[in-house]
């Protein structure tokens, strides 16, 4: 005898979540597969628990800086999909912005505009 028809149950797929590491790894991969320059700065542990960035300077410098003889120059923050920016990140992409620089927040669902970005010219 056949099984009675339970409640139905509706089944999503959920996006993977992307650390901030994995998609620094994404976007420095794509970077260097169309020939940017990548410069980022590592934290350091100074001692246990604590983290820090060993620069000299305004905290809040964005993640990465990409450089390309035709295509620019990139200053680029990434965040996880719903991460936030702090102060000093929020006033770094302003001055950079109002300097005229190419400056971005980036999302893991950012990725195809990212990978627009960095596969065309400036002009």
């Amino acid at each position: 005898m056949p099984c009675p028809p339970g409640p139905s149950v509706a089944i999503t797929r959920r996006k993977p979540i992307v650390t901030e590491a994995e998609f620094q790894s994404q976007i420095i991969e794509v970077a260097r597969l169309y020939g940017w320059k990548v410069a980022h700065f590592r934290p350091a542990q100074i001692r246990p628990g604590r983290w820090a960035t060993p620069i000299q300077g305004d905290a809040g410098f964005p993640d990465l800086v990409l450089a390309h003889q035709e295509r620019g120059v990139i200053f680029a923050e990434l965040k996880k999909e719903k991460g936030r920016l702090s102060i000093g990140q929020v006033a770094w992409v302003r001055t950079l912005l109002a300097a005229g620089a190419d400056a971005y927040v980036w999302f893991p669902s950012d990725l195809p505009n990212i990978i627009n970005r960095l596969s065309r010219s400036t002009t």
